[in-house]
């Protein structure tokens, strides 16, 4: 077995060895380098975040202009039209016959479209919308409707 030798220093051997070695200290050019980048780094960030905002202005904007455009007065004829179509589905469907039941069905329909956009005529829809108004006309279903108009036509016998 090898014995483990033993190193020792003496604290004047630390300092001479200390002495020889040189202390780690920036140039002070680099120092200024890393001075004017960090402030031209700053400069650019203000200035990415300023146009940032000014982006977001703009699409806010954009999006305005394109919620204000709503649909023509034929697609409202159309909208109205699908109303009617679907109604008349649900009126077959149920076994309703009574001209009244048709229109709350009518009016069922209108009043959640209305409500989902937020507006009071049909003429207020957005343009961007049609679509989905359509697709929402033709997946509408309101079974408590259905129930009471359903329960109306029992009660008179029917």
């Amino acid at each position: 077995m090898s014995e483990r030798a033993e190193i020792t220093v003496t604290p004047s051997e630390l300092r001479m060895r200390s002495e020889r070695t040189p202390p780690i200290i920036l140039m002070p050019d680099v120092a200024v380098a890393l001075q004017e980048n960090t402030e031209q780094l700053g400069t650019y960030l203000v200035q990415i975040a300023q146009m940032m905002h000014i982006m977001q202005k703009r699409l806010d904007e954009l999006e305005e202009k394109r919620k204000a455009v709503t649909v023509t007065h034929d697609e409202v004829k159309g909208i109205q039209q699908l109303i009617r179509m679907r109604a008349d589905e649900y009126c077959e469907k149920y076994g309703l016959t009574d001209a009244k039941d048709a229109a709350k069905i009518r009016a069922a329909i209108k009043k959640a479209i209305l409500v989902r956009y937020g507006i009071k005529d049909l003429h207020d829809v957005p343009a961007i919308a049609r679509q989905a108004v359509e697709a929402q006309i033709s997946r509408w279903s309101d079974i408590r409707l259905m129930i009471k108009c359903r329960e109306k036509l029992q009660a008179n016998g029917h």
